[in-house]
Protein backbone atom coordinates (compact mmCIF):
# COMPACT_ATOMS: atom_id res chain seq x y z
CA UNK A 1 0.00 0.00 0.00
CA UNK A 2 1.54 3.28 -1.22
CA UNK A 3 1.43 6.30 1.05
CA UNK A 4 -0.39 8.41 -1.61
CA UNK A 5 -3.35 5.90 -1.68
CA UNK A 6 -4.41 6.26 2.07
CA UNK A 7 -5.53 9.26 3.88
CA UNK A 8 -4.42 10.04 7.75
CA UNK A 9 -6.90 10.58 10.16
CA UNK A 10 -6.35 11.89 13.60
CA UNK A 11 -9.13 10.32 15.76
CA UNK A 12 -9.92 12.24 19.21
CA UNK A 13 -12.40 10.71 21.65
CA UNK A 14 -16.23 10.90 21.83
CA UNK A 15 -17.81 12.17 24.61
CA UNK A 16 -18.98 8.33 25.24
CA UNK A 17 -15.54 7.53 25.67
CA UNK A 18 -15.31 9.84 28.57
CA UNK A 19 -17.91 8.96 30.05
CA UNK A 20 -17.32 5.35 30.08
CA UNK A 21 -13.71 6.56 31.66
CA UNK A 22 -15.62 9.08 34.18
CA UNK A 23 -17.44 4.71 35.16
CA UNK A 24 -14.48 3.20 35.80
CA UNK A 25 -16.06 0.34 34.22
CA UNK A 26 -13.56 -3.23 34.24
CA UNK A 27 -15.26 -4.47 30.92
CA UNK A 28 -16.64 -3.61 27.69
CA UNK A 29 -20.53 -5.10 27.26
CA UNK A 30 -20.81 -6.05 23.35
CA UNK A 31 -24.45 -6.92 22.44
CA UNK A 32 -24.38 -8.94 19.27
CA UNK A 33 -27.06 -11.41 17.53
CA UNK A 34 -29.11 -11.26 21.14
CA UNK A 35 -26.34 -12.39 23.14
CA UNK A 36 -24.34 -10.02 25.52
CA UNK A 37 -20.47 -10.67 25.56
CA UNK A 38 -18.15 -9.30 28.23
CA UNK A 39 -14.85 -8.54 26.95
CA UNK A 40 -12.33 -7.48 30.03
CA UNK A 41 -10.73 -4.00 30.30
CA UNK A 42 -6.91 -3.71 31.01
CA UNK A 43 -6.28 -0.54 32.97
CA UNK A 44 -2.17 -1.19 33.57
CA UNK A 45 -1.05 1.24 31.28
CA UNK A 46 -2.55 4.89 31.65
CA UNK A 47 -5.31 4.50 29.36
CA UNK A 48 -7.80 1.14 28.46
CA UNK A 49 -7.29 -1.82 26.24
CA UNK A 50 -8.69 -5.05 25.40
CA UNK A 51 -7.72 -8.21 24.49
CA UNK A 52 -8.16 -8.32 20.46
CA UNK A 53 -8.35 -12.02 20.72
CA UNK A 54 -11.25 -11.38 23.24
CA UNK A 55 -12.27 -8.21 21.26
CA UNK A 56 -12.86 -10.20 18.39
CA UNK A 57 -14.74 -13.36 19.92
CA UNK A 58 -17.14 -10.27 21.07
CA UNK A 59 -17.64 -8.76 18.16
CA UNK A 60 -18.21 -11.89 15.68
CA UNK A 61 -15.26 -11.23 13.97
CA UNK A 62 -12.35 -13.22 12.74
CA UNK A 63 -8.87 -12.93 13.93
CA UNK A 64 -5.94 -12.79 11.72
CA UNK A 65 -2.65 -12.19 12.57
CA UNK A 66 -2.85 -8.84 13.87
CA UNK A 67 -5.79 -7.65 12.76
CA UNK A 68 -9.44 -8.52 12.24
CA UNK A 69 -11.48 -9.37 9.17
CA UNK A 70 -14.62 -7.69 8.98
CA UNK A 71 -17.32 -8.15 6.74
CA UNK A 72 -14.36 -8.46 4.21
CA UNK A 73 -12.00 -5.92 5.36
CA UNK A 74 -8.86 -6.37 7.08
CA UNK A 75 -8.14 -3.84 10.01
CA UNK A 76 -4.57 -4.80 10.90
CA UNK A 77 -2.85 -3.35 13.64
CA UNK A 78 1.23 -3.01 14.96
CA UNK A 79 2.60 -3.23 18.16
CA UNK A 80 3.86 0.44 19.73
CA UNK A 81 2.21 2.25 17.02
CA UNK A 82 -0.79 4.32 17.47
CA UNK A 83 -1.54 3.73 13.77
CA UNK A 84 -3.84 0.63 11.68
CA UNK A 85 -5.06 0.32 8.43
CA UNK A 86 -8.67 -0.16 7.75
CA UNK A 87 -10.08 -0.48 3.90
CA UNK A 88 -6.60 0.71 2.48
CA UNK A 89 -7.02 3.87 4.72
CA UNK A 90 -4.68 4.45 7.76
CA UNK A 91 -5.86 6.11 10.78
CA UNK A 92 -4.23 7.28 14.23
CA UNK A 93 -5.64 6.33 17.67
CA UNK A 94 -4.89 8.54 20.72
CA UNK A 95 -2.85 5.48 22.30
CA UNK A 96 -0.55 3.19 20.55
CA UNK A 97 -1.17 -0.47 20.77
CA UNK A 98 0.77 -2.86 22.78
CA UNK A 99 1.58 -6.54 24.16
CA UNK A 100 0.58 -8.03 27.22
CA UNK A 101 2.52 -11.39 26.87
CA UNK A 102 1.56 -13.23 23.70
CA UNK A 103 -1.66 -11.00 23.29
CA UNK A 104 -2.11 -8.11 21.85
CA UNK A 105 -4.08 -5.30 23.61
CA UNK A 106 -5.77 -2.31 21.30
CA UNK A 107 -6.83 1.04 23.28
CA UNK A 108 -10.62 0.94 24.21
CA UNK A 109 -11.02 4.14 21.76
CA UNK A 110 -10.79 1.73 18.85
CA UNK A 111 -14.19 0.18 20.06
CA UNK A 112 -15.89 3.04 21.26
CA UNK A 113 -14.86 5.70 19.03
CA UNK A 114 -13.72 4.54 15.76
CA UNK A 115 -15.70 1.39 15.20
CA UNK A 116 -19.81 2.67 15.62
CA UNK A 117 -18.77 6.15 13.41
CA UNK A 118 -17.09 4.32 10.87
CA UNK A 119 -18.77 1.15 10.96
CA UNK A 120 -22.13 2.90 11.75
CA UNK A 121 -24.26 1.20 9.31
CA UNK A 122 -23.17 -1.85 11.65
CA UNK A 123 -22.66 -0.93 15.07
CA UNK A 124 -23.82 1.92 17.59
CA UNK A 125 -22.45 2.70 21.27
CA UNK A 126 -25.99 3.50 23.31
CA UNK A 127 -26.66 3.24 27.40
CA UNK A 128 -22.72 2.11 27.92
CA UNK A 129 -22.72 -0.79 25.34
CA UNK A 130 -21.97 -1.55 21.67
CA UNK A 131 -24.62 -2.39 19.86
CA UNK A 132 -24.69 -4.14 16.59
CA UNK A 133 -27.52 -3.12 14.22
CA UNK A 134 -29.40 -5.50 12.27
CA UNK A 135 -28.42 -5.89 9.01
CA UNK A 136 -30.36 -4.23 6.18
CA UNK A 137 -30.73 -4.84 2.27
CA UNK A 138 -31.04 -1.54 0.17
CA UNK A 139 -33.14 -1.88 -3.04
CA UNK A 140 -31.16 -0.52 -5.94
CA UNK A 141 -33.06 2.81 -6.30
CA UNK A 142 -33.86 4.37 -9.60
CA UNK A 143 -33.10 7.40 -10.09
CA UNK A 144 -36.63 8.62 -10.24
CA UNK A 145 -36.79 8.10 -6.27
CA UNK A 146 -34.52 10.52 -5.12
CA UNK A 147 -36.96 12.58 -2.63
CA UNK A 148 -35.02 16.27 -1.48
CA UNK A 149 -36.80 17.88 1.89
CA UNK A 150 -36.48 21.52 2.08
CA UNK A 151 -37.11 23.32 5.41
CA UNK A 152 -37.22 26.56 5.85
CA UNK A 153 -36.44 27.68 9.55
CA UNK A 154 -38.72 29.26 11.98
CA UNK A 155 -42.18 30.68 10.44
CA UNK A 156 -45.29 31.93 12.17
CA UNK A 157 -45.00 33.25 15.11
CA UNK A 158 -41.25 32.06 15.26
CA UNK A 159 -39.34 35.03 13.59
CA UNK A 160 -35.82 33.27 14.34
CA UNK A 161 -33.43 36.07 15.10
CA UNK A 162 -34.01 39.86 14.05
CA UNK A 163 -31.05 41.67 11.87
CA UNK A 164 -29.59 44.91 12.71
CA UNK A 165 -32.02 46.38 10.35
CA UNK A 166 -35.17 44.32 11.50
CA UNK A 167 -34.82 41.74 9.04
CA UNK A 168 -36.67 38.58 10.10
CA UNK A 169 -35.10 35.12 9.78
CA UNK A 170 -37.80 32.78 8.64
CA UNK A 171 -37.95 35.60 5.45
CA UNK A 172 -34.76 34.75 4.67
CA UNK A 173 -35.15 31.03 4.98
CA UNK A 174 -38.15 31.09 3.23
CA UNK A 175 -37.42 33.44 0.39
CA UNK A 176 -34.36 31.36 -0.44
CA UNK A 177 -36.12 27.90 0.02
CA UNK A 178 -38.55 28.68 -2.90
CA UNK A 179 -35.66 29.80 -4.84
CA UNK A 180 -33.80 26.28 -4.39
CA UNK A 181 -37.33 24.07 -4.93
CA UNK A 182 -37.90 25.96 -8.16
CA UNK A 183 -34.28 25.30 -9.17
CA UNK A 184 -34.39 21.36 -8.22
CA UNK A 185 -37.36 21.10 -9.76
CA UNK A 186 -35.72 21.42 -13.24
CA UNK A 187 -33.44 18.64 -12.44
CA UNK A 188 -34.81 15.38 -13.78
CA UNK A 189 -35.72 12.53 -11.02
CA UNK A 190 -35.56 14.68 -7.70
CA UNK A 191 -38.76 15.19 -6.00
CA UNK A 192 -38.72 18.17 -3.91
CA UNK A 193 -40.93 18.81 -0.92
CA UNK A 194 -40.80 22.14 1.14
CA UNK A 195 -41.76 21.78 4.95
CA UNK A 196 -43.47 25.03 4.40
CA UNK A 197 -44.08 26.92 1.17
CA UNK A 198 -45.87 29.81 3.91
CA UNK A 199 -45.15 32.00 7.04
CA UNK A 200 -46.32 28.89 9.27
CA UNK A 201 -44.94 27.61 11.98
CA UNK A 202 -43.89 24.19 11.89
CA UNK A 203 -42.97 21.91 14.93
CA UNK A 204 -38.91 21.20 14.90
CA UNK A 205 -39.45 17.59 15.37
CA UNK A 206 -42.33 17.56 12.56
CA UNK A 207 -40.24 19.14 9.75
CA UNK A 208 -37.75 16.26 8.89
CA UNK A 209 -40.39 13.48 8.95
CA UNK A 210 -41.97 14.75 5.58
CA UNK A 211 -40.91 11.33 4.26
CA UNK A 212 -42.59 9.42 6.41
CA UNK A 213 -45.81 11.27 5.94
CA UNK A 214 -45.75 10.87 2.30
CA UNK A 215 -45.75 7.50 2.89
CA UNK A 216 -41.84 6.91 1.48
CA UNK A 217 -39.93 5.85 4.17
CA UNK A 218 -37.04 4.27 3.14
CA UNK A 219 -36.76 6.41 -0.34
CA UNK A 220 -33.71 7.72 -0.68
CA UNK A 221 -33.07 11.44 -0.58
CA UNK A 222 -31.27 14.42 1.41
CA UNK A 223 -32.57 16.96 4.36
CA UNK A 224 -31.60 20.50 3.71
CA UNK A 225 -32.61 23.20 6.77
CA UNK A 226 -31.76 26.75 6.00
CA UNK A 227 -30.99 29.12 8.82
CA UNK A 228 -29.72 32.73 9.23
CA UNK A 229 -27.35 33.46 11.99
CA UNK A 230 -26.99 35.92 14.30
CA UNK A 231 -24.13 37.00 17.05
CA UNK A 232 -25.46 38.15 20.74
CA UNK A 233 -24.11 41.54 20.32
CA UNK A 234 -25.45 43.99 17.12
CA UNK A 235 -24.08 44.92 14.97
CA UNK A 236 -21.06 42.94 15.20
CA UNK A 237 -18.47 42.10 12.47
CA UNK A 238 -18.75 38.15 12.56
CA UNK A 239 -20.14 37.27 8.34
CA UNK A 240 -20.02 34.51 6.69
CA UNK A 241 -21.70 30.62 5.51
CA UNK A 242 -21.10 27.44 7.55
CA UNK A 243 -22.96 24.08 7.13
CA UNK A 244 -23.86 22.04 10.20
CA UNK A 245 -24.75 17.78 10.77
CA UNK A 246 -25.70 16.47 13.71
CA UNK A 247 -23.79 15.50 16.15
CA UNK A 248 -22.48 16.67 19.76
CA UNK A 249 -20.68 20.40 19.66
CA UNK A 250 -17.43 20.77 19.67
CA UNK A 251 -16.98 24.66 20.08
CA UNK A 252 -18.57 26.68 22.27
CA UNK A 253 -19.53 28.62 19.02
CA UNK A 254 -21.29 25.77 17.70
CA UNK A 255 -23.47 24.79 21.17
CA UNK A 256 -24.59 28.64 21.35
CA UNK A 257 -25.72 28.27 17.45
CA UNK A 258 -27.53 25.14 18.16
CA UNK A 259 -29.31 26.21 21.18
CA UNK A 260 -30.22 29.31 19.67
CA UNK A 261 -31.98 27.18 16.70
CA UNK A 262 -33.63 25.32 19.06
CA UNK A 263 -34.78 27.46 21.33
CA UNK A 264 -37.77 27.98 18.26
CA UNK A 265 -39.24 24.58 20.50
CA UNK A 266 -40.79 27.72 22.58
CA UNK A 267 -43.10 28.50 20.03
CA UNK A 268 -44.41 25.02 19.91
CA UNK A 269 -47.55 24.26 21.98
CA UNK A 270 -46.13 21.61 23.64
CA UNK A 271 -42.34 22.44 23.05
CA UNK A 272 -39.93 22.17 26.03
CA UNK A 273 -38.03 25.83 25.96
CA UNK A 274 -35.87 24.27 29.47
CA UNK A 275 -34.50 21.38 27.33
CA UNK A 276 -33.00 23.34 24.05
CA UNK A 277 -29.96 20.69 24.10
CA UNK A 278 -31.21 17.55 23.97
CA UNK A 279 -28.20 15.77 23.73
CA UNK A 280 -29.26 12.30 25.09
CA UNK A 281 -31.91 11.68 22.53
CA UNK A 282 -30.07 13.44 19.93
CA UNK A 283 -27.04 11.12 20.23
CA UNK A 284 -29.94 7.87 20.54
CA UNK A 285 -31.68 8.81 17.29
CA UNK A 286 -28.40 9.73 15.79
CA UNK A 287 -26.65 6.19 16.31
CA UNK A 288 -30.33 4.45 14.88
CA UNK A 289 -30.22 6.25 11.99
CA UNK A 290 -26.49 5.76 11.02
CA UNK A 291 -26.50 8.70 9.15
CA UNK A 292 -23.60 10.38 10.90
CA UNK A 293 -21.01 9.75 8.25
CA UNK A 294 -22.93 10.62 5.48
CA UNK A 295 -24.21 14.01 6.54
CA UNK A 296 -21.16 14.57 7.24
CA UNK A 297 -20.10 14.23 3.58
CA UNK A 298 -22.69 16.09 2.45
CA UNK A 299 -22.25 18.70 4.93
CA UNK A 300 -18.72 18.96 3.26
CA UNK A 301 -20.17 19.14 -0.51
CA UNK A 302 -22.59 21.88 0.29
CA UNK A 303 -19.24 24.27 2.30
CA UNK A 304 -17.63 22.96 -0.79
CA UNK A 305 -20.01 24.63 -3.37
CA UNK A 306 -21.01 28.01 -1.31
CA UNK A 307 -17.30 28.61 -1.43
CA UNK A 308 -17.06 28.40 -4.13
CA UNK A 309 -19.66 30.25 -5.47
CA UNK A 310 -20.30 33.32 -2.89
CA UNK A 311 -18.15 35.93 -1.87
CA UNK A 312 -18.98 35.89 1.78
CA UNK A 313 -16.26 34.20 3.83
CA UNK A 314 -16.43 29.94 3.97
CA UNK A 315 -16.43 29.26 7.92
CA UNK A 316 -16.75 25.66 7.26
CA UNK A 317 -18.31 22.37 8.32
CA UNK A 318 -19.17 21.95 12.06
CA UNK A 319 -21.49 19.41 13.96
CA UNK A 320 -23.80 20.31 17.11
CA UNK A 321 -26.84 19.23 18.41
CA UNK A 322 -29.97 20.51 16.63
CA UNK A 323 -33.43 19.57 17.19
CA UNK A 324 -34.69 20.12 13.91
CA UNK A 325 -32.25 17.48 12.28
CA UNK A 326 -33.37 14.78 14.37
CA UNK A 327 -35.54 12.36 13.49
CA UNK A 328 -33.65 12.35 9.74
CA UNK A 329 -33.64 9.21 8.11
CA UNK A 330 -31.63 10.41 5.38
CA UNK A 331 -28.38 12.73 5.34
CA UNK A 332 -29.42 15.59 6.46
CA UNK A 333 -27.72 19.48 7.33
CA UNK A 334 -28.24 22.83 8.74
CA UNK A 335 -26.98 25.78 6.33
CA UNK A 336 -26.33 29.27 8.34
CA UNK A 337 -25.97 30.85 5.02
CA UNK A 338 -25.02 34.16 6.54
CA UNK A 339 -25.00 36.77 9.73
CA UNK A 340 -27.90 39.07 10.25
CA UNK A 341 -26.06 40.66 12.91
CA UNK A 342 -23.69 41.97 10.63
CA UNK A 343 -25.31 45.35 8.50
CA UNK A 344 -23.69 44.24 5.69
CA UNK A 345 -24.79 40.63 5.21
CA UNK A 346 -28.05 41.83 6.22
CA UNK A 347 -28.21 43.78 3.15
CA UNK A 348 -26.88 41.10 1.15
CA UNK A 349 -29.23 38.20 2.03
CA UNK A 350 -32.08 40.80 1.76
CA UNK A 351 -30.56 41.15 -2.14
CA UNK A 352 -32.74 38.83 -4.86
CA UNK A 353 -29.60 38.28 -6.41
CA UNK A 354 -27.43 37.10 -3.61
CA UNK A 355 -30.36 34.48 -2.54
CA UNK A 356 -30.83 33.15 -5.74
CA UNK A 357 -26.69 32.69 -5.52
CA UNK A 358 -27.02 30.65 -2.41
CA UNK A 359 -30.26 28.57 -3.63
CA UNK A 360 -27.68 28.30 -7.01
CA UNK A 361 -24.72 26.86 -4.62
CA UNK A 362 -26.91 24.25 -2.52
CA UNK A 363 -28.98 22.67 -5.79
CA UNK A 364 -24.99 21.83 -7.33
CA UNK A 365 -24.59 20.32 -3.79
CA UNK A 366 -27.26 18.35 -3.61
CA UNK A 367 -27.05 17.15 -7.36
CA UNK A 368 -23.52 16.67 -7.03
CA UNK A 369 -23.86 14.90 -3.82
CA UNK A 370 -27.07 12.88 -5.22
CA UNK A 371 -24.74 11.25 -8.21
CA UNK A 372 -22.03 10.15 -5.76
CA UNK A 373 -24.48 8.57 -3.07
CA UNK A 374 -26.25 6.79 -5.94
CA UNK A 375 -23.07 5.34 -6.74
CA UNK A 376 -21.46 4.81 -3.48
CA UNK A 377 -24.38 3.62 -1.12
CA UNK A 378 -27.49 2.77 -3.59
CA UNK A 379 -25.41 0.98 -6.67
CA UNK A 380 -27.84 1.68 -9.13
CA UNK A 381 -26.97 2.15 -13.05
CA UNK A 382 -24.70 4.90 -14.35
CA UNK A 383 -28.05 5.46 -16.91
CA UNK A 384 -30.86 5.21 -14.74
CA UNK A 385 -33.15 8.55 -15.18
CA UNK A 386 -30.86 9.85 -17.55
Amino acid sequence: MRARDTRTLLLGLLPCCLAWAASAADHLVVVRDGSTHAVEIDQRHSYAATSLTELAEALGYERVGAGLRMDGELVRFATGTAFFTAAGEVYQLTNPVYSSGSELMVPLSWSLDWLPTRRSRSWRYMDGRLVKRQPTVQRPAPRTDWMVVIDAGHGGVDPGTIGVGGTKEKDITLAIARRLTKRLEREAGISVVMTRDQDTLIALTDRPRVIQRRGAEGQAGLFVSIHANSMPKKPHATRGHEVYFLSHAKTEQARRVAMRENSALRFEQQGDSSNSEPLQFILSDLQSTGNLQESSLFASSVSRNLATQLSTPDLGVKQGPFAVLVGSTVPAVLVEVGYLSNRAEEKQLRSASHQANIADALADAIVEYLAEYGRRVWSYPRSAGG
